[in-house]
């Protein structure tokens, strides 16, 4: 059951895995979709092998109810759960409000995008630099932009990606003392222009329980909620050696 590189394969499937956020000694596992919902069999020799790694724990993706089936029969337990929603090609991206231009992040405004990430999201949730690079690698085509406010600091991001026909809301921040101002819905905007522009029919955005004013952005730009939700699960690695 080889690694290759940040890559785990067992027959037709398949999971990518590197350090959750900042915590080196917690893996994030993700299956690829490509393989079909893993299996229970092949989530244990992914925590075998993170176990001959050194992580401690495993934090899994957001997961539809099939792709958590295995995991949970592997000893993963539910850490968070998610709303899905969705917005297909039949309801029309809503027209730009008022407000800032919307930009690329030259220079080093990645920082400034991790700075506006750290203050408006819950420390799990936060993104490290590491993770900023997974959300802009998990598509092969993605789209990340900024918003500035007074001395030209980062006040909002967003990160949308797209793969085949499906588009996704993969990151959207904007910094609590900016919040209300409409920035949220013009990055979203923007977002959901481009995904529709290369060619997307259904685009996919989540977010976590009790995040009413998340959900409110996104239910007025026409997202609908799918009654499924994901889950992120968790697990304990054990020790190698240790008795099962």
């Amino acid at each position: 059951m080889p690694a290759y590189g940040n890559l785990i394969r067992w027959g037709e499937e398949s999971a990518r895995v590197g350090p959750w956020r900042a915590d080196s000694s917690a893996a994030l596992l993700v299956p690829v979709p490509d393989g079909g919902p893993p299996s229970a069999e092949f989530v244990r020799r992914c925590l075998r092998l993170l176990a001959q790694q050194g992580y401690e724990k495993v934090v899994t993706g957001a997961l539809a109810p099939d792709e958590q089936r295995g995991f949970l029969e592997a000893g993963f337990d539910v850490q968070e759960r998610l709303h899905l929603l969705l917005l297909d090609r039949s309801v029309p991206v809503p027209s730009t409000p008022p407000g800032p231009a919307v930009r690329r992040p030259w220079g080093g405004r990645r920082q400034g995008a991790l700075e506006v990430d750290s203050a408006a999201f819950p420390p799990f949730w936060r993104l490290d630099g590491a993770g900023l690079r997974e959300a802009l690698e998990a598509t092969p085509r993605r789209r990340f932009r900024v918003v500035l406010g007074g001395g030209r600091r980062v006040t909002g991001y967003a990160i949308c990606g797209a793969s085949g026909r499906r588009g996704y809301v993969q990151r959207l921040a904007v910094a609590p003392s900016e919040q209300g101002r409409g920035l949220g819905r013009r990055l979203l905007v923007d977002g959901l222009s481009w995904l529709r522009s290369v060619g997307t029919d259904l685009i996919a955005v989540n977010t976590q329980k009790g995040n009413e004013a998340a959900l409110h952005l996104y239910r007025l730009a026409g997202f609908r909620d799918d009654p499924d939700g994901l889950c992120v699960l968790t697990s304990v690695v054990r020790p190698l050696g240790a008795r099962t």
